[in-house]
């Protein structure tokens, strides 16, 4: 899996999808000797264009511009795996274009994570946020048909629709070329799965990486008036700009506090899944694997 590029450039991305471990796979990659990942972890290049027409409410629009997305991989040197780690492009049919058109050799790692737990996970981020404050129920069952609500629907609901997402990755790039990991099973057993996909990306599968340490983990503001100000992205920006990582995480270790996640109720629970059974039996198939867990 060299790269013989003149310039530096990716050879494989994890393309999603959200909330499925991708963050700590991204560092767990990033300490293997024969792996760089891109200094910014998710430059949303391919996807730029498809977030800017639907106006996505997180306002990070990421990379448009070519020549600073390849600087983003400069100081790779003689890495064996270039990636990048961008969510947004297990959704956006034009970013799997974009990447096969850009880099036709690209091998692709996709995270799947069971689909009811994906959505509650996704909203419960975007809460704590402050991008929303609609009741889970409320956007689920399309209460509200404003344009933001639709996008609160495609982001918590239509993310996990897994089965077009994949199979559009599987008949552009092969299926050799496509690696499947689920979230259990990176959760049970990380440094299996972390030791697969070294195999995957053809770099020394003996390399050992702390998977002990976890990233992104769900932590809620401690009162109304932290989330008030947590909300503002300016704010977080600039907290991890001026202080160092280990001064980064004792402040949110102080104003974010780890609560039980909030279930919907049963009845909500039971509409996810009548939303998601047919498409997880059409992913089954796809896979030749057995999900009856996620149904």
């Amino acid at each position: 899996m060299n790269n013989t590029n003149s310039e530096l450039s990716p050879n494989f991305f994890i393309v999603g999808a959200p909330k499925a471990g991708t963050t700590s796979l991204y560092h767990y990659l990033e300490a293997h000797p024969q792996v760089f990942m891109s200094s910014v972890k998710e430059p949303n290049y391919f996807s730029y264009q498809s977030s800017l027409n639907q106006n996505l409410y997180y306002n990070e629009r990421g990379i448009n511009n070519r020549e600073e997305y390849i600087s983003l991989f400069e100081k790779a040197g003689n890495k064996k795996a270039i990636g990048e780690a961008s969510v947004s492009y297990l959704f956006y049919p034009e970013a799997a274009i974009k990447i096969k058109n850009a880099f036709p050799k690209s091998r692709i790692i996709i995270m799947l994570r069971n689909p009811v737990e994906r959505a509650i996970s996704h909203y419960n981020m975007d809460y704590k946020l402050g991008y929303v404050d609609l009741t889970f129920e409320n956007v689920i069952q399309k209460k509200d048909d404003s344009h933001l609500n639709k996008l609160y629907y495609q982001q918590f609901i239509e993310l996990g629709l897994y089965y077009n997402q994949v199979k559009r990755y599987i008949e552009l790039f092969g299926r050799e070329n496509v690696l499947i990991i689920f979230f259990e099973d990176f959760k049970n057993d990380a440094p299996h799965e972390v030791k697969r996909i070294f195999e995957f990306l053809d770099v020394d599968s003996d390399f050992q990486t702390d998977t002990s340490a976890k990233y992104n983990t769900f932590k809620t503001p401690r009162n109304s008036l932290i989330r008030s100000i947590y909300r503002i992205k300016f704010l977080r920006v600039v907290l991890k700009k001026l202080f160092p990582q280990f001064i980064s995480d004792l402040i949110k270790s102080i104003i974010l506090t780890k609560n039980k996640k909030k279930l919907p109720d049963e009845a909500t629970m039971k509409f996810l899944k009548q939303i998601y059974t047919p498409d997880i039996k059409q992913l089954e198939k796809l896979l030749n694997r057995d999900l009856n867990t996620w149904q």
